[in-house]
């Protein structure tokens, strides 16, 4: 074990259960445009990827362009913001764990491809934005132009130069996809997968991740 400094953490399917609000938000988003929904494992497929949601609609509605693409996640997040985010639940111990990752000095970070204000209307509403340093998602000022994860760009243009940090050593990135594995492997950090999540688990361990870990309890294990 490292004496971490700086922790990272996916959002969907890590520090929160958001599972039963996407699902929940594709079907009225196909209605609005007169789609029929594909099945409900097709829509459980692309979230156990860690997809972007345009990539996720690209996958599940192929005759989209991409201005379509773009104008089918504007709606999507428009229907989850207004009623889908009261669907989402901390994972167990998620408030006690940031709470304690903070009285031991660590800086906290949500980096998620998802939309940034879905993430921070969520944090607030489950009381979690007081324990983190950073949010960054889809949208925010400071990740414009920028590719989404896997890319490193976020941690090494933006996160890295935000807490002053010269090499990933003392940064830990807690994951459940592939895609957030990914991340950390193109970063140079260690990574943590969250094995209760969302993500396919022959994908992720393809991917060598230094931890495991099956509750988000179980980190306090891997930081000491």
């Amino acid at each position: 074990m490292k004496p971490y400094s700086l922790i990272l953490f996916d959002y969907d399917g890590t520090l929160c259960d958001s599972r039963q609000a996407i699902l929940a938000t594709f079907p009225p988003t196909f209605a609005h445009y007169g789609v029929p929904v594909p099945p409900l494992a097709e829509l459980e497929a692309v979230v156990s990827k860690g997809l972007v949601m345009g990539e996720a609609f690209q996958v599940l509605n192929p005759a989209l362009s991409i201005d379509e693409v773009n104008e089918w996640v504007t709606t999507y997040r428009a229907i989850y913001d207004q009623d889908a985010y009261r669907l989402v639940e901390c994972y167990p111990g998620a408030k006690d764990l940031m709470e304690h990752l903070v009285e031991q000095g660590k800086h906290v970070v949500v980096i998620s491809n998802k939309g940034i204000r879905s993430i921070e209307t969520s944090l607030d509403y489950l009381g979690l934005t007081p324990y983190v340093s950073l949010i960054l998602g889809d949208g925010s000022p400071l990740l414009r132009g920028m590719p989404k994860k896997p890319s490193p760009e976020s941690y090494t243009k933006v996160i890295q130069p935000h807490f002053d940090l010269h090499s990933g050593n003392s940064t830990l990135m807690i994951g459940d996809t592939s895609m957030d594995l990914q991340y950390a492997n193109n970063c140079a950090i260690d990574s943590c997968w969250a094995t209760y999540g969302f993500g396919d688990p022959e994908a992720c361990r393809q991917l060598l991740p230094t931890y495991e870990i099956s509750s988000l309890l179980q980190l306090k294990e891997v930081i000491p």
